[in-house]
């Protein structure tokens, strides 16, 4: 996607991209690698299901079977990685818990634990540290079928082999 102003020169184009001089922050998703899910991880965490549906940033399959650690980075206002600050406390909300279980760990970081169903569940992020100002994010997570493990047959209607006579 181009940004700014946008002047087509035919096979060129020049983009002319102004930025604003501050400290605005944008929150950056680092989302950890699949595991298996245990009962325990399908049981309603701590987390306050959102109500406001918001632009995403991030869209993400996870598996009916799985769950993933899901932190958050900073950067600078030209999109530079930049430590956490000083006391950045990060709070974390999914709208669907229907599909997706969401467990604050305390730590600044959460656990997104798909509960089985197939469907869509949005989760949202508030970083906070003093004498910042508040950096959100939103991750779409797309529940989807697992591999295959089991097979099974199904039988149809019974016919009749013989006629009656």
């Amino acid at each position: 996607m181009l940004e700014g102003k946008v002047t087509d020169y035919g096979d060129l184009l020049h983009v002319e991209r102004w930025i604003v001089k501050g400290r605005r922050l944008h929150f950056v998703w680092h989302i950890g690698p699949a595991r298996r899910t245990t009962e325990a991880d399908r049981t309603p965490g701590t987390a306050v299901p959102s109500d406001t549906p918001r632009k995403v940033d991030v869209i993400m399959d996870l598996q009916a079977d799985k769950k993933v650690l899901l932190s958050g980075g900073w950067t600078d206002e030209m999109q530079n990685p930049v430590p956490m600050p000083t006391g950045a406390v990060v709070t974390y909300t999914v709208d669907n818990t229907s599909v997706i279980t969401l467990t604050d760990n305390g730590d600044n970081t959460a656990t997104a634990a798909a509960v089985g169903v197939l469907g869509t569940a949005n989760v949202h992020a508030v970083a906070n540290a003093p004498g910042l100002p508040e950096a959100t994010g939103d991750l779409q997570i797309v529940v989807v079928a697992g591999d295959a493990e089991r097979f099974t047959i199904t039988a149809g209607e019974p016919e009749e082999v013989t006629p009656d006579v």
